[in-house]
């Protein structure tokens, strides 16, 4: 039988059970947010058949029908729903005990989930991983990487990203700040030059990346007027890790934070172009839920974070 048929009954209303299994309100919210079961049960590690056993239980102890489904897809209903958000407060409210319980310990444990973009795991926070780890050996880190611009997926306990959330029930620390410089491989360099002026960057292969509004380094500051760049990109790439590793091949000349230019493996092989032309400095902020900002192991590793990440 299909694992998701056993969604497909009706579940007969009648006097509900109390809810004493957390594991199913657990198992539940994750299919509930991922709408598939296949996918949460590879999230939890549990075999499918006991995520859709976990869910049909669950449904006849509460009486009701918490997913629909129409052809291959699942759907919460206005009953799972409801249920769903309510789940989340509760796994929340259990994560903020065991919070409360390791700060009255006073020693930093468990484990600490940090979602970042590749970027900024690849350029400055792999490199110093293993040190924290070695310093507090009781926590241990499930990182999280997405491309940048990527809304979260699951809940976290730390965010490092390029700017702080506008959200009331976030916190933000800045742990460190990030240079945006010009790059060329020294085989382009080689191959076709190195542009001296602005207006020969026209005459020049450009890679780049898609910029948020209002961020693009392609400015010049003319007095009290920005002016644009002339440039057009011949090799458009989904972040800056892939114009790394282009700019590494001799694709052309592109912006980099210098902790990713500066990597062992790309100092051979890139150089600095135009100088002068050098960005202003982008924070890098840890963001963080403010009602556990008093968690050992938060605090641990942004304390970690803002004495050892690099600034460059």
């Amino acid at each position: 039988m299909d694992n998701a048929s056993i969604f497909e009954h009706n579940v007969p209303m009648r006097e509900r059970k109390a809810i004493t299994d957390l594991n199913q309100i657990r198992v539940f919210a994750e299919v509930a947010r991922t709408l598939s079961i296949t996918e949460a049960a590879r999230v939890l590690g549990m075999p499918k058949s006991t995520v859709s056993r976990d869910v049909a239980r669950l449904e006849s102890d509460l009486g009701a029908l918490l997913l629909s489904r129409a052809g291959r897809r699942f759907s919460l209903t206005e009953a799972g729903s409801l249920f769903a958000d309510h789940a989340l407060q509760i796994l929340a409210g259990i994560k903020e005990a065991a919070d409360a319980v390791a700060t009255s310990a006073a020693v930093p444990n468990g484990i600490v989930s940090i979602q970042t973009t590749y970027v900024i795991a690849y350029g400055v926070l792999m490199p110093i991983l293993p040190s924290f780890l070695e310093r507090y050996p009781e926590v241990d880190v499930a990182l999280d990487l997405t491309n940048y611009g990527t809304p979260p997926e699951r809940e976290w306990d730390i965010m490092l990203t390029t700017g702080p959330l506008e959200d009331s029930s976030f916190a933000a620390r800045k742990v460190a700040e990030m240079r945006l410089n010009l790059y060329a491989g020294e085989e382009y360099i080689a191959r076709r030059g190195c542009p001296e002026t602005i207006e020969e960057l026209s005459n020049h292969d450009i890679v780049d990346k898609p910029w948020s509004r209002g961020a693009s380094p392609w400015e010049t500051q003319v007095g009290a007027i920005t002016r644009p760049i002339p440039v057009r990109p011949r090799l458009m790439l989904a972040d800056l890790l892939g114009v790394a590793l282009a700019l590494g091949q001799g694709a052309g000349i592109g912006w980099l934070p210098s902790f990713l230019a500066e990597q062992p493996s790309q100092l051979q092989t890139l150089r600095p172009v135009m100088p002068e032309l050098r960005r202003p400095s982008i924070p890098i902020y840890a963001v963080f839920p403010v009602r556990r900002a008093a968690s050992p192991k938060i605090q641990a590793f942004i304390d970690f974070l803002a004495n050892s990440m690099p600034s460059r």
